[in-house]
């Protein structure tokens, strides 16, 4: 038996299939400007590995762009600790400047470690590895750090120093590059670049901060000056093991057997605290690895 459909119920038919595409490309649009994690702006979760009444790996994941408000974040955070001293774990495309070194400033005061590092909060897929959705919020998510494939890039480094402590795998990325202060691009002298400016703006006093904070982590700054001015902020200079330790940025190498974390033996074990000072740097025995004022 024939089926038949009048005017009426063709054109609601017709409306509805329009409305329905509306919304499937409003759908795809949406999604298609949603940013990616690592786009992100930075936080700071608790994350263990372990039963840690046997034993157990805690440590602070930071992850994301370090944002203008990121520090006082990440202050509010210090205080929920309470005292206790857990290794941060850095990965991060860089941001803002003065963000990342009150960051490292408060590090420094609170006498803890850092290291590159990526987390993987259990449950969540593989291209959102911190997921929300598995972010226990004023307690401790589950997961696993590793070291291998992870990045400190543009300003990340600059909150890694506060750490006395501060280390990298092998295989994990370190990248700096020009600070934007006011341009997008270099300015040229005949020409060519001036690869002794660590800015888009000569600025003598953002210089000298920056080089008083450096002498102050422990750092090389003319080591550390030379390495941002050989990459625009557009680029990146990628930064070698024996440059890191050369210059300070880390003073510890990974090897491939080792994760950053913090190991406890139990519920009833006491937290060893790190090292009142910086180590020599040292090579472990295995084979080697955006600044508005934005790096």
């Amino acid at each position: 038996m024939a089926t038949r459909l009048g005017l009426r119920a063709v054109f609601r038919l017709i409306v509805a299939g329009f409305l329905a595409s509306l919304t499937l490309v409003g759908t795809s649009s949406g999604a298609a400007k949603q940013k990616a994690p690592e786009e992100w702006p930075m936080n700071f979760i608790l994350v263990r590995n372990g039963d840690c009444n046997v034993s157990c790996i805690q440590w602070i994941s930071a992850e994301g762009i370090i944002k203008p408000d990121t520090d006082r974040q990440f202050e509010k955070f210090l205080r929920s600790l309470k005292g206790q001293r857990l290794p941060i774990v850095f990965q991060s495309g860089g941001g803002n400047v003065d963000a990342a070194l009150a960051i490292g400033h408060m590090i420094r005061d609170a006498n803890l470690e850092t290291a590159i590092g990526r987390t993987q909060l259990n449950g969540c897929p593989m291209l959102v590895p911190r997921c929300p959705e598995k972010i226990v919020k004023d307690g401790w998510s589950e997961g696993e750090v590793h070291s291998g494939g992870a990045y400190c890039f543009s300003a990340c480094p600059w909150a890694l120093a506060g750490g006395r402590v501060r280390a990298a795998a092998a295989t994990a990325r370190i990248a700096v590059h020009q600070i934007t202060n006011g341009r997008n691009k270099p300015r040229m002298h005949n020409g060519r670049r001036n690869l002794d400016e660590i800015s888009t703006v000569a600025d003598p006093a953002l210089k000298q901060m920056m080089s008083d904070y450096f002498d102050e982590m422990g750092l090389d700054s003319a080591d550390v000056f030379a390495m941002m001015g050989l990459a625009t902020p557009q680029g990146l200079y990628n930064v070698w093991d024996a440059e890191a330790l050369k210059s300070g940025i880390v003073t510890k190498v990974y090897s491939y057997s080792e994760e950053p974390g913090y190991v406890i033996g139990g519920s009833e074990a006491k937290a060893t605290p790190p090292a009142t000072a910086a180590p020599t740097p040292t090579v472990a025995p295995a084979p080697a690895v955006t600044q508005s004022r934005t790096n």
